[in-house]
């Protein structure tokens, strides 16, 4: 568009010529009539000259805003235009429908009606029927009945996962299992939560048809009922595909139907005012019947300590690859009732608050359990301190530990130099995460990073006294009080520094204690944002 500017030129900005009282008038006299009157019609004519040019600024301001709506206009053009070329434009229909999905299934429940309103392309790719695939249920809100027909009727055959959130007072709830038993056979996710007990195992019953294609189950619990019955999961008879189970309720589950269950994760919860203890023959009797386990979790759900009977039997778990506590000290000895020879990963947790000193049982139990799962390659200590000689035992036992992570635990600098190469324990150590270790200084660390660097070739060849070690490739260091800054850099140079968590699955991400955001800030002020590639901040 070619505007004209010719106009432009109509419009008088010369300087308007101004008359100098001071020339006609006197400053040292008294004015006479003449001067007075002169003074007058100069204020006049500064009036109308004021308002001429007011008149011509407001023309000029009119004219401005015309032409600043003309260049906003102009720019939403070309914003638009840019949206037409952008590769989320030519995305296939069906990848769209793949993100929608991903979308709802993250925990954004209204996306699939929200997106199915965007564009006409949008819409398209929403009526893909494995959108609406995740179906969140909270039975407290009006019209579930009208939402669960709407949400079916989209779905039509694709596979469906479904959240029911229950409350004490349900009257759809009838109505609502009604309209989801008859698609049993879509079942790939099922998560129920309830209040009580005597809730979910009436659910429970009601679901006992065939669920040929049941993946997941979430049972959730927050007390038992009125009459103190258990969950009773044996109406779940066929479900042949059932390979991930979380079950939270204040007692351990009891089963004897789920044998291809490989992910198994028990959350003991503690809503009441009775809380019962942890019984190892319970436990035993609920793993001896998951042969194929491979996942195995046990976590109280609110700190605090439980009691725990011990028990002298033990159950093998031969397929068993990770191991995760998250319980109070004095449960720890629940590692004496299983034998694990494949166990890759053991992830030990304190529930309650860390206590001030070592924790002498945990550490007998951990080496005691370490003699019959010689292949861990991860080990984790959580708020679990154990004697310095428990520690030395422990490398003795981890020919093949690759990751070693330590938070608020007393590891001491002797420890560390058994690591160290030549003949050093735990020849397959690669990654180290100390967090509040505040006995260790960062001198030991530079020195073990220093000991696991690849020796100088002597004569074509490796001395034949030292064994092939394998170098440290990442230290992280949080909040350990004798790291210096220097310790850091050290570290830097010869492997990746880390000193931030490492994402948000990380365990001390939702506690928020490793958030050492102002250290981080102060280390970049400190080098003027010139630090080694190799830190990690």
């Amino acid at each position: 568009m070619c505007m004209d500017r010719r106009w432009y030129h109509d419009i008088d900005v010369s300087p308007t010529p101004l008359i100098s009282l001071m020339d006609c008038v006197s400053c040292i006299r008294e004015p006479t009539e003449d001067d007075m009157v002169l003074i007058h019609q100069t204020m006049m004519a500064d009036e109308q000259a004021i308002q001429e040019l007011n008149s011509e600024m407001t023309i000029l301001y009119s004219v401005l805003e015309r032409l600043r709506l003309q260049k906003d206009k102009h720019r939403e053009n070309i914003r638009r235009a840019r949206s037409l070329l952008t590769p989320a434009r030519r995305l296939p229909p069906e990848l769209l429908a793949r993100i929608f999905e991903i979308c709802a299934k993250s925990g954004w429940t209204r996306a699939p009606v929200v997106v199915s309103q965007v564009c006409s392309a949008w819409r398209k790719a929403a009526a893909f029927p494995r959108v609406w695939s995740h179906l969140f249920l909270d039975l407290r809100s009006g019209n579930s009945i009208g939402k669960v027909e709407f949400w079916l009727n989209k779905v039509q055959h694709a596979p469906l996962h479904i959240t029911l959130d229950i409350p004490l007072e349900s009257p759809s709830l009838e109505e609502v299992l009604g309209l989801l038993i008859p698609l049993s056979k879509q079942w790939h996710t099922l998560i129920v939560k309830s209040v009580d007990s005597t809730i979910m195992n009436y659910v429970l019953r009601r679901c006992s048809s065939p669920l040929p294609d049941l993946r997941q189950l979430d049972v959730i619990t927050e007390m038992e009922g009125s009459q103190g019955d258990p969950v009773n999961m044996s109406s779940l008879q066929d479900a042949p595909r059932l390979s991930r189970l979380l079950i939270e309720q204040p007692n351990l589950p009891q089963w004897s139907n789920f044998m291809g269950v490989t992910k198994l994760h028990v959350v003991l919860s503690s809503s009441t005012l009775f809380i019962p203890s942890i019984n190892a023959t319970d436990w035993i009797e609920m793993l001896q019947v998951l042969p194929e386990l491979r996942d195995l979790t046990l976590e109280l759900s609110k700190p605090g300590t439980r009691a725990y009977n011990d028990s002298q039997r033990s159950v093998d778990l031969p397929h068993l690859e990770s191991l995760t506590l998250h319980v109070s000290p004095e449960v720890n000895g629940i590692l004496l009732t299983m034998r694990a020879p494949a166990l890759r990963q053991l992830h030990l947790r304190c529930s309650s608050d860390p206590l001030a000193r070592p924790h002498m049982p945990s550490g007998a139990h951990l080496c005691q359990f370490l003699q019959s799962s010689p292949c861990v390659q991860l080990l984790e200590l959580y708020d679990i301190d154990v004697e310095r000689v428990d520690f030395v035992r422990c490398f003795e036992l981890l020919p093949k530990l690759e990751e070693l992570r330590l938070h608020d635990s007393d590891i001491a600098d002797e420890q560390l130099r058994l690591l160290h190469g030549d003949n050093g324990h735990c020849p397959n150590l690669a990654l180290l995460d100390f967090r509040w270790c505040n006995y260790l200084s960062g001198s030991a660390l530079v020195n073990l990073t220093q000991s696991r660097l690849p020796q100088d070739e002597s004569e074509g060849g490796m001395s034949p006294r030292m064994p092939q070690m394998r170098r440290i490739n990442e230290v992280a260091v949080i909040n350990c009080l004798h790291v210096k800054e220097q310790d850091v850099l050290d570290l830097a140079e010869m492997t990746l520094c880390r000193l931030l968590m490492r994402s948000d699955e990380d365990h001390c991400y939702r506690r928020g204690c490793c958030n050492n955001e102002r250290y981080r800030q102060r280390l970049r002020l400190r080098h003027n944002n010139k630090l080694p590639e190799r830190v990690i901040l």
